[in-house]
């Protein structure tokens, strides 16, 4: 969200500075694994859609602005997305209605009709499909740079390798201090993600940050595994422990090569989102797998890799963004619950709008720090 911030309020010619506590990118936080879902029939509530809408175009601008037409170099896949729950679930009918509501394009599916459409797949009985064809994945790596590069084309400086200690509201604008010294500027975005609960002072606003486990597979040894494929195969998300669920990708040969499957749900919770992070356990491992095994069994291969990163979770799921109660140079961008990368390109736009306007035309009022004040 800070780099996306960042090339937005540079290209409208603001004078930007960047802080950014380790490099980037990096692997301490929530932003990396090569690649996040992006969807707009979206089941958490329907309206979010509105700002995917301006998400899509703004990532579709980012991949022309990058020249990225080789697939291997692009920034944003469409793949279309497969979801598949109950029908009386939460995933499904969250999705239905916010198609409804915003007259998008769907498909629903029978279990049968999944498996004849996508083979590779086996759907447990009483769970129906649906389908929307304008999904895809974003790789978030890749954004980044592209976001950090094009700020910095257009005059932002971004320091990396630089702690933020604490801040203080000066009348005229904010004093930020680091490790390296004082910062003064007019405003400040906060876009600290796991540690954003250093940044709020007296704002309660209940996050958790949470270790999630991330894991990429090879094809079953008795399975030709064309059919997952990128090109061939969607990305989807599986309602296994309502309302949340297991989630993956295509599998591809950029980035890290593999079957990449994930579990949506705050996992374990951590003190100190910087402390010493145990590794994937054989248990943690052995659940992913079961899950392809049950549902996608081409994929019940070899384990390629794994790895962790964080949520940072609000106490009702929904993200905190807008002005910072009672401070009006700072604005707040924090607890993306799982589900906020997707709208990294449009959280730029309205960021930047807070810090030049003092307010943004984008429907975001449903998300305001307001609500924990």
């Amino acid at each position: 969200m800070g780099s996306a911030a960042c090339y937005h309020l540079a290209r409208r010619g603001k004078r930007v500075l960047g802080l950014e506590q380790f490099d980037l990118p990096h692997e301490l936080g929530s932003h990396h694994g090569h690649s996040r879902m992006i969807r707009q029939s979206y089941y958490e509530h329907p309206d979010y859609v509105p700002l995917l809408q301006r998400g899509y175009q703004l990532w579709d601008e980012l991949n022309e602005l990058c020249g990225n037409k080789d697939p291997g170099q692009r920034i944003f896949h469409r793949t279309g997305g497969l979801y598949l729950g109950p029908r009386d679930g939460a995933i499904v009918p969250g999705a239905l209605a916010a198609a409804c509501e915003h007259g998008l394009d769907y498909q629903l599916l029978e279990a049968r009709e999944v498996e004849q459409r996508f083979p590779a797949f086996r759907v447990g009985d009483g769970f129906v499909g649906f389908f929307e064809e304008d999904a895809g994945f974003i790789r978030p790596e890749k954004a980044l740079r592209a976001h950090v590069n094009l700020a910095c084309s257009h005059g932002a400086e971004i320091r990396t390798g630089e702690e933020i200690l604490d801040w203080q509201e000066n009348g005229s604008g904010v004093t930020v201090r680091t490790r390296r010294g004082m910062v003064e500027g007019g405003h400040l975005i906060l876009t600290a993600g796991a540690w954003s609960g250093r940044m709020l002072r007296d704002l309660e606003t209940g996050f958790s940050v949470t270790r999630q486990v991330l894991a990429w597979f090879d094809v079953a040894a008795d399975r030709a595994g064309a059919s997952l494929l990128l090109g061939d195969f969607p990305c989807w998300f599986i309602e296994t422990e309502a309302p949340y669920g297991h989630y993956g990708f295509p599998m591809t040969e950029f980035g890290q090569r593999g079957f990449k499957i994930a579990l949506h749900r705050p996992g374990e919770e951590m003190d100190d989102p910087a402390g010493e992070r145990t590794g994937v356990s054989e248990e943690e491992i052995a659940s992913l797998q079961g899950v392809l095994r049950k549902w996608i069994p081409d994929a019940d291969g070899p384990l390629l890799a794994s790895c962790t990163c964080l949520y940072t979770n609000s106490a009702d799921g929904h993200f905190v963004l807008g002005p910072y109660p009672g401070n009006g140079n700072v604005t707040l961008a924090a607890g993306f619950s799982g589900h906020g990368y997707k709208f990294a390109s449009v959280m730029g736009e309205i960021l930047s709008d807070f810090a030049c306007e003092g307010a943004t035309p984008h429907p975001v009022e449903f998300l305001s720090p307001q609500r924990f004040a």
